[in-house]
């Protein structure tokens, strides 16, 4: 293959912070030498699980239409199931939700004026 590009992947664990926009899930590293930052975009997660929890914590799986993976593993329960339910809110834009007899309603796109 002519375009063949080895791409340098990262398969160590690493503590990080992980924030979530209205737009994207942003892990930054807490090595305060490298503080590098991922981003994803909403719309390119594919699936988000949430296996059992372990004593370690519960755990959280993402992966990404462009077959990225990322594992986090999260130390409290609530905050899993916090986080787990944001993403999939976040990663299916335009999806009507049902919660306590109320309609939710994600819109598409985000604008600001």
């Amino acid at each position: 293959m002519e375009h063949e590009e080895n791409l340098k992947r990262q398969r160590k664990a690493s503590v990080v912070t992980l924030y979530l926009s209205s737009t994207h899930t942003i892990f930054v590293e807490n090595n305060p030498e490298t503080r590098k930052e991922t981003w994803v975009l909403h719309s390119m997660v594919c699936s988000v699980e949430r296996p059992p929890t372990t004593p370690a914590g519960s755990q959280l799986i993402l992966r990404c239409k462009d077959f990225r993976v990322f594992q986090v593993l999260i130390p409290q329960e609530r905050d899993c199931v916090d986080v787990h339910a944001s993403l999939v809110r976040l990663s299916r834009p335009g999806v009507c939700l049902f919660q306590d007899s109320k309609t939710l309603k994600l819109f598409r796109f985000f604008l600001l004026f």
